[in-house]
């Protein structure tokens, strides 16, 4: 009789693909809406304050910095559900418990670098994007409050790494739904009750991050679990492991590292059309955010499906989950496009109290809606990608997406065009159209059969 570990079976028995895709999504999606509705709720917040546009554009301008250093973390943590989930898969108990410890350890030290890295060096950045005033004032307050908790928030990717590659999607869930009610809660209290502005809601969001901490080690190194971890699983013992591991990470952490320059450029640009248009932009991608939130958990789903069938050797099994995973994503795609565009301009005024901000956000959103469909295939390219260990062909979608097609394009439409602010939304829309090409190329290329050694 087969003995039934964590969700091992959804991944790799349950006939219907569908309904165990649904079942292992939906505490995804309910994370990160928790997330992006924590978002939400900042910007509403914020966007009540006396200084809203200033203080919008400046956390507008803030995420690609912040996510330049983050997107290190993300890739260790793709490249160890990659892993993890493989041996796991195969049977390999031994082998997926000495690469969680690696993982855990390398997060912990990678977490201390970007704190350090982070607060120091962003004054010098933020000034060079050209943030003057209230603008730089409050995003140098921003970066360095939230710089505190990235040893934190290291620690909880390795441990949504380690869950999510036995087919765990619950128990993270349940952590990072908590940090956003204590940040939700924070926040309304910090910005508007205390009038701490961007500093407040900043210091919420640090605050979630540390609480939840704790908890995530107790259930990586106490919990009784296939991959429960000691003190001996911290020695790093081959190095090897660790360049492995190390190796598979670095496609996927400078493909998000260089999507984060990339859109540090590109906010750049945009404030250079002024903090209006800043202000615009950030609703927007609040708005784009919230909707693509199903299909980014179906993508994550999708890698750890992939991973497991490819370590079980069910090549067929494998397959047909990214055909599953394209399909559910684009029927979210549309349903979401459905719900949003009646209610469009009732969101954004709920967003920001300025008129010409929210007449800039119309225009946008409209082209939001549109690519939105576009986006969910490029989801699930990105998830059948990192899922086979071929997280270099992630790196390319995501870098060529940017570097190759939306900057040029924005530049050309800038210098040569009178679109005015119209070029950000029109570069935005031809580059996510142009990379499916791309990745409809490079899933040719895919081996379902072939394994992470």
């Amino acid at each position: 009789m087969r003995k039934k570990r964590d969700n091992t079976d959804l991944l790799l028995y349950e006939p219907n693909i569908y309904k165990s895709f649904i079942i292992l999504a939906l505490p995804v999606f309910a994370a990160n809406f928790m997330k992006a509705f924590n978002e939400l709720v900042d910007t509403y917040f914020i966007g009540q304050m006396q200084n809203s546009v200033a203080a919008q554009a400046s956390i507008s301008i803030t995420w690609p910095l912040i996510n330049i250093f983050v997107s290190f973390g993300i890739g260790l943590s793709i490249a160890g559900v990659a892993v993890i989930s493989q041996f796991l898969g195969a049977d390999k108990l031994k082998e997926a418990k000495e690469y969680a410890g690696i993982l855990f350890v390398l997060a912990v030290i990678l977490g201390l670098i970007i704190n350090v890295s982070l607060y120091f060096v962003c004054p010098f950045v933020l000034k060079a994007m050209g943030a003057e005033g209230l603008v730089f004032d409050y995003s140098v307050q921003y970066v360095r409050i939230r710089s505190m908790e990235m040893v934190f928030a290291m620690i909880f990717a390795a441990f949504q790494a380690v869950r999510q590659s036995q087919g765990d999607t619950v128990t993270p869930v349940i952590l990072q739904i908590s940090a956003v009610l204590v940040n939700i809660v924070l926040t309304a209290t910090f910005v508007q009750g205390f009038g701490m502005g961007v500093f407040g809601a900043g210091l919420a969001t640090m605050i979630g991050q540390v609480l939840i901490a704790p908890a995530c080690i107790w259930f990586l190194f106490v919990v009784k679990e296939p991959l429960k971890l000691g003190r001996k699983d911290l020695k790093i013992k081959d190095m090897k492991k660790v360049k492995r591991l190390t190796y598979i990470a670095m496609p996927s952490a400078l493909s998000q590292a260089l999507s984060s320059f990339g859109f540090l450029i590109l906010n750049t640009i945009v404030l250079d059309y002024g903090e209006v248009t800043t202000a615009a932009f950030t609703v927007g991608n609040k708005i784009s955010s919230m909707m693509l939130l199903p299909v980014i958990a179906i993508g994550s789903v999708l890698a750890a499906y992939v991973g497991q069938n490819i370590g079980a050797g069910n090549t067929e099994r494998a397959e047909k989950s990214y055909v599953v995973s394209r399909n559910l994503s684009l029927i979210m795609a549309f349903v979401g496009c459905a719900i949003v565009f009646p209610i469009r301009e009732t969101v954004i005024t709920m967003l920001t109290n300025d008129v010409n901000t929210q007449k800039e956000a119309m225009s946008y959103i409209i082209w939001v809606l549109v690519t939105m469909p576009l986006m969910a295939l490029f989801q699930n390219y990105v998830g059948v990608f990192n899922g086979c260990g071929k997280t270099k062909f992630s790196f390319i979608m995501e870098t060529a997406r940017l570097w190759a097609i939306r900057l040029p394009v924005i530049m050309f439409f800038k210098m040569a065009t009178g679109f005015g602010s119209e070029a950000i939304w029109h570069a935005m829309n031809i580059s996510n159209l142009l990379i499916l090409f791309v990745g409809a190329y490079l899933f040719r290329k895919i081996d379902f059969k072939e394994k992470i050694s």
